[in-house]
Formats: C-alpha cells, structure tokens, sequence
C-alpha cells in the first residue's frame, strides 16, 4: 500500500502512542502486582495478631464447654487430631483473600470499551 506523507505520520503517531500505552500499562500492573503482594503479607499479619488469638479464645470460651457438656460425648476422649479449628479460620481468610486478589486482577485487565475515544473521519 502506498500512503501519502499525512497518512504515514498519522500512522507512525499512532504506533508511537500505543507502544507508550502499551509500556504505562506494563507499568500499571506491575505496580498494581506489588501492592497486592504488600496487601496480602499484611492480611497475614493482622491475621496472625489479631484473627486468630481472638478466634481460638472464642473457641476454647464457647465452643469447647458445649462440646464436652454434649449428649453424645459420653465416651473417653479421643487423642487431639492434627486439624486444628484455627486451621480452617485460615483457610476461610485464604479463600477471600484469593477472592479478593482474583477480583482486583479482573478490574485490572477487563476490556474497557469506553476508554477507546474513535476519531472522526473526515
């Protein structure tokens, strides 16, 4: 195709734009990658500090007392197993925070058609 000089600038401006908004896209989910990284490691330190103590001192206040008072407890008890409840409180908070990662991940990469302005033809 042979195109006049306008065209091949308009052309070569557009190419130009869209490798600099191709590079601040890179940029924006790099970005966007550490600052769920960073969100996630403090999610597991508010978690450990604060969720889970308050979570097993509810168990052993609550929970523990119903169970030993319980109809069907009436044999010996059994050796501790290895699941401990606190256990399942983490995987519920892994659960959410994976949700919650997936979601942002999703707004992050979804097509955004009204982002696109067309320009008019002449």
């Amino acid at each position: 195709m042979d195109f006049n000089r306008k065209t091949e600038r308009e052309l070569a401006r557009l190419s130009h734009d869209a490798q600099r908004l191709w590079e601040e896209q890179r940029d924006v989910l790099s970005h966007a990658k550490d600052v769920v990284r960073e969100a996630g490691r403090q999610a597991e330190t508010i978690t450990r500090r604060e969720v889970l103590p308050r979570a097993e001192k509810r168990y052993r206040e609550t929970v523990e007392p119903l169970m030993k008072k319980a109809p069907w407890r009436k044999s010996p008890p059994a050796p501790e197993k290895t699941s401990h409840p606190v256990v399942f409180v983490l995987m519920a908070i892994g659960t959410i925070a994976l949700a919650i990662i997936s979601y942002a991940a999703w707004q992050t990469l979804r097509a955004d058609d009204d982002l696109w302005v067309e320009e008019d033809s002449e």
